[in-house]
C-alpha cells in the first residue's frame, strides 16, 4: 500500500478515536456521521423557549470546553503524527499548526461558534425545553458532573481500543492488497 494511502487511512481512524477520546455528553451527540431518525417531535423551527434552554444545556454539559478540548486534541495529534511520520518538518508544522490552532485564531472561533450553534439547535428540535431542563439539572447534580467526569475516560479506552482494531484493519488490507498484487 503507498505511503500517502496509509497515512490517509492512519489520519482517518486517528480522527475518529480522537472524536471518540474527547467525545464527552456534548460532542457524542453532534460528531456522530450518520443522522439518527428524527423523533416525532422534532421542530424544524424551535421556539425561543427551546433555544434558551438548549443553550443552557449545552453550558451545563460543557459543550464550549468540550470543543475547545477537541481542538487541543487535535493539534496535538496532528503534531504527533508529523513528528511520527516525517520528523524533518516538524519544527515548521508545528510552529504553523500552533499559530492556526490558537484558541483565539479566527478559524477556531468560528469553528467553536458553529459548533455551540450545532449542538444548540440539535438539542432544540429534538428535546422539549422541560426535557432540557431536566438534562441540565442531571447534568449540573454531583452524579451528572460525576458522570461528565469519567465519560473522556471512557472515550481514551475506546479510543485506544479502536487505535489496535485501526492497525489490524490496515495491517490486514495490506497483505490482501500485496497478494493480489503478486
Amino acid at each position: 500500500m503507498q505511503k500517502s494511502t496509509r497515512t490517509r487511512l492512519f489520519l482517518t481512524a486517528m480522527l475518529m478515536a480522537l472524536a471518540a477520546s474527547s467525545a464527552g455528553t456534548f460532542h457524542a451527540a453532534i460528531s456522530v456521521a450518520q443522522p439518527a431518525a428524527a423523533p416525532a417531535d422534532e421542530q424544524s423551527d424551535p421556539d425561543a423557549a427551546r433555544l434558551e434552554a438548549a443553550k443552557a444545556l449545552v453550558a451545563a454539559i460543557g459543550g464550549g470546553e468540550q470543543a475547545r478540548a477537541t481542538v487541543e486534541n487535535l493539534k496535538k495529534a496532528l503534531i504527533a503524527n508529523i513528528q511520527a511520520s516525517v520528523p524533518a518538518q516538524a519544527v515548521g508544522f508545528a510552529a504553523y499548526a500552533e499559530a492556526e490552532m490558537k484558541p483565539d485564531s479566527p478559524r477556531v472561533v468560528k469553528y467553536l461558534a458553529d459548533v455551540e450553534s450545532l449542538a444548540v439547535n440539535f438539542y432544540a428540535r429534538r428535546f422539549t425545553a422541560e426535557e432540557m431542563q431536566a438534562i441540565a439539572a442531571f447534568q449540573t447534580s454531583p452524579a451528572g458532573r460525576k458522570f461528565q467526569a469519567l465519560t473522556p475516560e471512557l472515550g481514551s479506552q475506546i479510543a485506544a481500543r479502536t487505535m489496535l482494531f485501526q492497525g489490524d484493519v490496515i495491517r490486514t488490507i495490506e497483505k490482501g492488497a500485496a497478494a493480489q498484487q503478486k
